[in-house]
């Protein structure tokens, strides 16, 4: 079965060529960046019929039939929010990191965390939402500025792999204490961090989990093995997942720190 996995910040072009250069393609495998430029690719693919799955980071939904969500948005900043509170029980500050501006999931995650935070923690404030282009080295002057900018602020929650380790790495050079970064992350790139203290926890979804997903979701598609308005699907070694409509939700975030760190291989 022709498919194509890609990021969306390929080129759209190469969905025609994939299908003049290799016969009709059947099923396309995407994690989307820009939901609004994407999505008209997308639609103009399904009404070829090819069947159209996002994992990662969600299109517009009439753009394609499933989208393979690693946890909803609600949990990914429950979770957050409610471990920056248990670090900082007298409230106060913290700043945001995050990806692209244009991170669908990211905005989805930052309006979650800003609706936990005003419903859960009212002595709890954002000072400031800066991007970091899921760039390492940006994330780490991004971070500088806010502790020179933002001298309240407590905890830094940085919501963009690499942003993690470049905001740990600002918060250790500064040798100021009593700031911790929290976020979202690969345990291979925190562990220093953790190590030293500086990152408290972050979180994740089992990474392995989610590409058999994403795989195993295209075979049941391809296969017109998902009924229509089902509430659970049965994805092989996952067991049964639950489904949202047209999103099937791999669990809820793995929380990763010092403790649990060293035993993670991704």
């Amino acid at each position: 079965m022709p498919t194509l996995s890609m990021h969306s910040r390929a080129d759209s072009s190469a969905w025609p060529k994939f299908r003049n250069g290799e016969g009709m393609l059947l099923l396309a495998l995407l994690a989307v960046e820009n939901k609004g430029s994407i999505s008209t690719v997308l639609r103009k693919a399904r009404q070829h019929g090819i069947s159209v799955l996002t994992w990662d980071a969600d299109a517009e939904p009439d753009a394609r039939d499933y989208f393979l969500n690693q946890a909803t948005p609600e949990g990914i900043a429950n979770a957050l929010t409610d471990e920056a509170a248990r670090l900082m029980p007298q409230g106060g500050q913290f700043a945001i990191i995050t990806g692209a501006l244009s991170a669908e999931n990211q905005n989805q995650w930052i309006a979650n965390i800003r609706k936990r935070q005003a419903a859960r923690y009212p002595n709890l404030s954002v000072a400031t939402i800066q991007p970091s282009d899921d760039d390492r080295d940006k994330a780490f002057s991004q971070a500088q500025t806010i502790l020179k900018v933002f001298p309240q602020v407590r905890l830094i929650m940085a919501i963009s792999a690499p942003a993690v380790p470049g905001a740990a790495e600002a918060v250790q050079q500064s040798g100021r204490k009593g700031i911790d970064v929290i976020g979202l992350s690969l345990p291979a790139i925190c562990k220093p961090y953790a190590h030293s203290g500086v990152v408290q926890t972050i979180f994740l979804w089992n990474t392995r989990d989610l590409g058999y997903l994403t795989v195993y979701a295209g075979f049941l598609q391809a296969q017109k093995k998902i009924p229509t308005a089902a509430t659970t699907v049965a994805v092989g070694r996952l067991g049964t997942l639950q489904m949202r409509g047209t999103e099937i939700v791999l669990g809820t975030p793995l929380l990763i720190n010092q403790a649990n760190i060293d035993s993670l291989n991704f």
